[in-house]
């Protein structure tokens, strides 16, 4: 598994509150423009069939291992300018990703829609 998190979006999920009991519960749902859209949360609980998906201390992101393939490769920035302020996801896996980058399409046909 290949997720790489920037040093400033590894500090912002610190001041989120991620910590040794605390992680970012990260997964993939249909939605969008282009089918499929990332899904982030703060959990404290593991499920069965979660996997560590990433892990610097104190930040551990952990998905479920039917959705970690969709996200290998993936890329979380933290952005504070005025057009894009907030956490980025882009994964160079993708076969598309939507204009506003929203979401995103896995594949090499990526359809009707694609910019």
């Amino acid at each position: 598994m290949n997720i790489q998190v920037t040093k400033q979006a590894h500090d912002n999920l610190v001041d989120l509150g991620l910590n040794h009991t605390t992680f970012l519960r990260l997964g993939v749902k249909s939605g969008g423009c282009s089918g499929m859209t990332y899904d982030a949360g703060l959990d404290t609980e593991q499920r069965d069939g979660d996997e560590i998906v990433y892990h610097e201390p104190p930040v551990r992101i952990v998905a479920h291992r039917e959705e970690a393939p969709l996200l290998n490769g993936l890329s979380i920035d933290y952005s504070n300018d005025l057009v894009r302020s907030g956490f980025q996801l882009s994964n160079p896996n993708n076969a598309h990703s939507c204009g506003c980058g929203a979401s995103f399409k896995q594949g090499a046909d990526c359809g009707t829609g694609c910019s």
